[in-house]
């Protein structure tokens, strides 16, 4: 079964259709990537999924599940975390305090027990604390553990953003261009990330890009979309190749 589906999902901002009619499924442990150029539609659906917006018509599934309609603050438990584009950590917190907050969704203790300090609660964070030093082993940042993200270069930023996400323990991780901003190291790096999370963590990966190296290098499969509808979809080399979206990026016809 298809850990996530689209069916004929649209998103509508007045007379503008950003998407309209997208269809796709996802399977468990592949990486899925959506491309195409500006304003194709591509972050507006990573917002539908993570509810940000409600789609128009259309419905998502998720692990056989309906979610068009959930509200947006139960997506992270359900399991589903994503990274954005546009980095947005707390600047004056740690590197260990932001991934901390990660763990705000797996968090089962009361407010009054929390106030009192019980045992419960002393447990929990411990627990919380594990899983947060699981994750900064895993993608290698120990040095940086006590920094404040402020102080921290950019491309190690990319990098706790994602251990944030991993916080959460998802089984679906949304990467908003998760190499905007890269260098060409720090690109192959991150690629290096995404296949570790997938091949180690057992984590689906749906990825918003631009880089087509890295799509080419990550991808079971790529969609392509302009102006909100599909292009095409099949592996990074066909989809690369196929005369629309050649058309949609350069304006051309295929050599």
């Amino acid at each position: 079964m298809s850990i996530f589906v689209a069916d004929e999902i649209a998103m509508n901002f007045g007379g503008i259709r950003a998407v309209e009619g997208v269809s796709f499924a996802v399977e468990p442990g592949e990486v899925f990537s959506i491309i195409g150029p500006n304003g194709a539609g591509k972050t507006t659906i990573f917002n539908m999924i993570s509810r940000i917006y409600t789609p128009s018509a259309g419905r998502m599934m998720f692990d056989g599940a309906d979610i068009t309609n959930v509200p947006p603050h139960t997506i992270a438990s359900l399991g589903i975390a994503r990274t954005f584009q546009n980095i947005e950590l707390f600047a004056n917190a740690s590197l260990l305090q932001n991934l901390l907050i990660g763990r705000h969704c797996h968090s089962k203790v009361g407010l009054l027990a929390q106030l009192g300090f019980t045992s419960a609660v002393r447990d929990a964070e411990i627990a919380h604390r594990e899983k947060a030093e699981e994750v900064i082993e895993f993608l290698g940042v120990q040095r940086y553990r006590d920094q404040l993200i402020a102080n921290l270069p950019y491309g190690v930023r990319k990098v706790v953003e994602l251990g944030r996400a991993l916080c959460i323990e998802p089984r679906l991780l949304l990467l908003d261009e998760p190499s905007s901003g890269l260098n060409v190291e720090e690109t192959e790096e991150m690629g290096h990330w995404i296949g570790d999370i997938r091949r180690d963590l057992g984590v689906t990966i749906i990825m918003v890009e631009h880089d087509m190296k890295l799509v080419h290098m990550v991808s079971d499969r790529v969609l392509a979309l302009a102006s909100g509808r599909i292009l095409a979809l099949g592996t990074s080399s066909e989809v690369q190749n196929d005369p629309e979206v050649i058309r949609a990026y350069i304006g051309g016809a295929p050599a």
